[in-house]
């Protein structure tokens, strides 16, 4: 169960927000994201604890526009499109065209306490 006010407080957390950063985007280089539980509150209505629309889930990715959309799920992860799309699908597309590489790995040393230093890999 997504809990909206800790999608928010996470959002927060997770992205660089405030007038200065919509200043520096004025020039609109930067991946527009749009998330839509694709269930809106009628007047009367009351908030429902899992808004969504499952017949009607999309999400798109339009790299030649540096878009992202979803609507339809209540999925709180969706609403951080910007982090989790982005991630690889459109950094993917953006590294080819910029002539950069796009990875989704993990590299982590851990050492000992007799100071014997390992070193484990993912791909993900």
């Amino acid at each position: 169960k997504t809990i909206k006010e800790y999608v928010v407080a996470s959002m927060r957390i997770m992205t660089r927000m405030g007038q200065k950063i919509l200043d520096r985007l004025k020039d609109g280089d930067f991946v527009k994201c749009l998330h839509s539980v694709g269930h809106p509150i009628q007047e009367g209505e009351k908030d429902v604890p899992w808004p969504c629309n499952p017949k009607k889930i999309t999400i798109a990715h339009f790299p030649e526009r540096n878009e992202i959309k979803s609507f339809g799920s209540g999925y709180g992860g969706n609403s951080l499109l910007g982090k989790k799309c982005f991630a690889l699908r459109i950094a993917s597309i953006l590294a080819r065209r910029e002539g950069w590489l796009a990875e989704h790995m993990l590299i982590l040393g851990i050492t000992n306490p007799q100071g014997v230093k390992k070193y484990v890999v993912a791909a993900f």
